[in-house]
């Protein structure tokens, strides 16, 4: 079962694009569960036309005995959707709705790998809480989806999730790619294609902005079912496709940029300077900082299997020492990171011996 989670700047277009996924999925005949993970659970009302369903938290009181039948709400498409939910406005911890609903979902055997093809969850805004990074958290995610445009704060917002991506990747979370959702057509797409590069991510696709999209929303539905034939509805489809053929696997670890990193270049429409007082900050990462970020994505898990003994763990103590103080993953979770992959080599490492 593929486990898609869509991430972005709040208004950015995240639910409909998530919708187009699951509506493009569903009308080739995949299993699609969708989930929205946003207290105003809002996230499913293009796909049940206009209907907003009771979020699973209000209407599970007792998580033993769950059946899936008692959560899900199938659309017209074939999709089986729930909404997390969760408190008021400015009333107890949004996340805590998505961790229940996950403690649900794991009672019911929803997420069992052979009920669906694909689950696609559709998270709240910035990851700036560990709540609604649970999909990352909980290893339930395995593909990041970032919706941004070409403004800032989105670009901002996609940057600060590359690095929760980087935080969560001992779980097996990738990150897919970006979804560019333009707000104008015109909008320069080198610039976009440079900061896609700073950070390490492939652009999966552009989506235009067509009235069409408009129509549909306010028809309360998506534009897969509005428009099915129109280019934007095949703009949806192809994205969908894309997402589905990468191997998550396979998928490099972001390279997120630091704030003062961000914000220089972003004076400069992304493009790194080649000298001056500015290039400190913007610099090509000097080969010491490739090698601990290839460290880094090691430490989490992705190639525990070429353990040749002694050797190996001295080039990743020495790797992962680079990893610390270039402040991609804090001493601790180094130390542990490296006890397990290499258990008996680094069962009594220490701090000194991480950075001496």
């Amino acid at each position: 079962m593929e486990r898609i989670v869509i991430f972005g700047k709040g208004g950015i277009g995240k639910s409909t694009v998530a919708t187009g996924i699951s509506a493009s999925l569903a009308a080739e005949g995949q299993r699609v569960l969708h989930v929205g993970c946003d207290p105003k659970h809002d996230s499913t009302v293009a796909l049940l036309g206009g209907r907003m369903i009771e979020p699973v938290v209000d209407r599970i009181s007792q998580v033993r005995g769950v059946k899936p039948d008692d959560i899900v709400t199938r659309s017209p498409l074939g999709v089986d959707c729930v909404e997390a939910g969760g408190p008021g406005a400015g009333v107890g911890c949004g996340g805590r709705g998505i961790t229940r609903m996950l403690e649900i979902f794991n009672e019911a055997g929803l997420l069992s790998p052979d009920r669906y093809d694909v689950a696609l969850y559709d998270v709240l805004g910035d990851v700036v809480c560990g709540g609604f990074a649970a999909p990352l958290r909980r290893g339930v995610g395995e593909k990041v989806v970032i919706v941004a445009s070409e403004e800032l704060m989105a670009l901002y917002a996609a940057n600060n999730i590359a690095k929760a991506v980087v935080h969560y990747a001992t779980n097996g979370i990738a990150l897919a790619g970006i979804v560019y959702n333009l707000k104008d057509n015109a909008a320069d797409r080198a610039m976009l294609e440079r900061f896609a590069a700073l950070i390490g991510a492939r652009i999966i696709g552009y989506i235009p902005r067509d009235p069409l999209v408009r129509d549909a929303e306010y028809r309360r539905m998506t534009v897969v079912e509005h428009a099915p034939a129109s280019p934007i509805a095949r703009c949806y489809g192809q994205i969908a496709q894309d997402v589905r053929a990468l191997d998550a696997s396979s998928l490099p670890l972001p390279t997120p940029l630091s704030e003062t990193e961000f914000y220089e270049l972003a004076q400069r429409r992304f493009i790194r300077p080649q000298g001056g007082q500015a290039a400190a900050a913007a610099k090509e990462p000097p080969p010491e900082a490739a090698g601990a970020l290839v460290s880094s994505s090691r430490l989490m898990g992705r190639a525990r299997g070429a353990q040749d003994g002694g050797r190996v763990f001295a080039t990743e103590l020495e790797n992962g020492g680079r990893a610390v103080r270039l402040g991609l993953v804090s001493v601790d979770e180094a130390i542990a990171r490296l006890r397990g992959a290499f258990p008996n080599e680094a069962r009594h490492l220490s701090p000194s011996d991480l950075l001496g």
